[in-house]
């Protein structure tokens, strides 16, 4: 059976630029948006989404290598709109985490002072950087052409992202109050518009 798509030249140098991409932005974000902090508003919610991505990313190539029955019909197709995903992903983060500017942390980290805010893709979903986060993971799991590497890498981060809402939420519902509670009421939706 031939290699995965995304494992073939040149769609291979295409995959690993793409996910480059990906890692650098999320370092930039992360050596600008890195405060000092004691963590304890954070919950450990920073290394929960890294272990998670880690995981997932780590057992789907497992599973590429031994289900590989589990492949994905219109392999080229698939390979292409998971690309497409990733870097879709990467520019909802990367919006996000500009409309916010000096209210974004990679660490969870909520003032009394600080300010909701409620434009941009923040008028849509109240956390859109997780939401641009998952998508690049949805992304890579599309375009490795496997259903169950899919699976594999989506549900750990669903979980690690889900883990870092429920700890930011409680942190601006505390500190923010009132504020923050009006604008979940007219933003219901956390990550996706009309569904969660």
């Amino acid at each position: 059976m031939p290699s995965p798509v995304a494992f073939q030249q040149p769609y291979l140098s295409v995959f690993f630029a793409t996910v480059a991409v990906w890692v650098a932005s999320d370092y930039l974000i992360g050596r600008r948006y890195n405060p000092e902090s004691d963590g304890t508003q954070d919950r450990g919610s920073k290394r929960a989404i890294a272990g998670a991505t880690a995981v997932g990313v780590t057992f789907a190539s497992l599973a590429m290598e031994l289900v590989p029955t589990a492949r994905v019909p219109y392999p080229y197709l698939v390979f292409w709109l998971g690309i497409v995903t990733i870097l879709l992903g990467v520019a909802i983060r990367r919006y996000a985490v500009w409309t916010l500017g000096r209210y974004f942390s990679i660490t969870v980290t909520v003032d009394s002072t600080d300010d909701v805010v409620d434009v941009g893709p923040y008028r849509w979903v109240r956390h859109p950087s997780y939401t641009g986060g998952l998508l690049s993971l949805v992304g890579l799991g599309i375009a490795v052409g496997n259903w169950l590497s899919f699976l594999i890498i989506l549900l750990p981060g669903l979980v690690g992202y889900g883990y870092r809402i429920s700890v930011e939420e409680r942190a601006l519902r505390e500190e923010l109050g009132d504020d923050y509670r009006n604008y979940a009421t007219e933003t219901p939706y956390r990550l996706v518009p009309k569904i969660w």
